[in-house]
This record gives structure tokens, sequence and C-alpha cells, in this order.
């Protein structure tokens, strides 16, 4: 094969993957919502879906995993890690989101670190995800979801 053929065939190859479909997740989607009136938050999802955070706070906010491993736990992953953050660590923006999708089920401890205008500086609140095949059993305490399937972390720090 000439050169010209090798470069007619990856062309045609890469512009063949262009127009393949998106791949799609196949879960739920769980929003968290970070405020300034942030509280422990416990929630329940299946494999594969997704949990998202969004903060609506007006400084970064930070979300630590205890035990993650990226690798072998995730089936997804956006603004968690990167280049001057840690694996196991996102860091949202204002206005910004981050999210997490597991492949098998546990249990998976993180917090919540923001800044605050207080004198002591930083606020540290828990959180868990429990991975199960069926969603909501065991998760602990029932939360209020808005309609859009939306779970906000609220009633400490007002």
């Amino acid at each position: 094969m000439k050169p010209t053929q090798y470069l007619g065939a990856a062309l045609l190859f890469m512009w063949g993957c262009q127009v393949l479909p998106a791949a799609t997740r196949t879960g739920e989607v769980k929003n968290i919502v970070l405020r300034d009136d942030v509280t422990a938050q416990e929630i329940a999802v299946n494999p594969g879906d997704e949990i998202r955070w969004i903060n609506e706070q007006t400084r970064i906010v930070q979300i630590v995993f205890s035990d993650l491993q990226p690798d072998r736990q995730l089936s997804c992953k956006n603004n968690i890690g990167g280049i001057f953050t840690p694996s196991n660590t996102a860091r949202i923006a204002p206005n910004e989101t981050a999210s997490i999708c597991f492949q098998h089920a546990g249990f998976f401890r993180y917090i919540v670190r923001m800044e605050t205008g207080l004198t002591f500086g930083q606020i540290n609140v828990p959180g868990l995800i429990e991975v199960s095949v069926k969603s909501g059993e065991g998760a602990g305490p029932a939360k209020a979801h808005a309609s859009d399937g939306t779970e906000s972390m609220s009633g400490l720090f007002q």
C-alpha cells in the first residue's frame, strides 16, 4: 500500500468514528445541590447511576472521597481528579458541577469541604453514598426530593 492510501484509509476510519452515536448512561441522575447551609448527606443509588454535585455557593467547594480507587470502582467521572487535583477529589467552582458513577455495590464515604467567612475558616461535612442493586434500601433517613430529582443539602450553617 502507498503512503497516500494509508492516509486515505486513516481519514475514512476517523470520519466513520465521528458519525457514530454518542454513548449514553443507563442509570438515573441524582443531583446534590451545595448551598451555604450544608448538612450531612446520605444517598442511595444503583450501579451506573450518576451522582452530580452542583455548587450554588460563591466559593470553591471540594468533594474528597476516603478510599476511592477510580480505575477499579468508577464507570464515569466528570471534574474529579486532574492535573493539580488528587484523583479522589473534585474541585467545584461556583455554578459548576462534578459527577461520578460507581460500577459495583458498596459504601463510599466523602467529605464536602468549603471555605467560610467565619473565623474558623473551613467547614467539613461528611456524606455517604450507598451503591446497591435496589436503590433506597438501608440508605438512612428519608430526604425530601424536588420534582426534578434534586436533593438539597441544607439546614446546618444558617
